[in-house]
């Protein structure tokens, strides 16, 4: 008779564990943590559109082909479209330069 309440005594404590071990856990309330933060970051970017045309600059044999007043006037012409072709670059160079300070 002893052994049969010892049976009983743990069997019945068996069928209890299980029972314990199937229960939903307990609901854990996430933790939400925000900063914002600022990073100055450097990113390349273009500093200009498009780069000015070059003009058509005569060659030497163009220059030496007509008689010597009109070969003035065609080296006076190119060097005053090179000046205002080199007055545009200086332009976009120095606008490119104020923009990195």
């Amino acid at each position: 008779m002893r052994h049969s309440i010892v049976c009983v005594a743990l069997s019945s404590a068996l069928l209890v564990i299980p029972g314990c071990g199937t229960s939903p856990p307990a609901p854990v309330s996430p933790v939400v943590h925000t900063e914002t933060v600022e990073a100055k970051i450097e990113v390349p970017v273009p500093c200009i559109d498009s780069v000015p045309i070059a003009p058509a600059f005569l060659s030497d044999t163009e220059l030496l082909a007509p008689s010597n007043g009109s070969a003035v006037d065609r080296v006076w012409r190119d060097h005053l479209q090179r000046k205002q072709w080199e007055g545009q670059l200086e332009a976009l160079v120095a606008a490119c330069v104020s923009l990195r300070k």
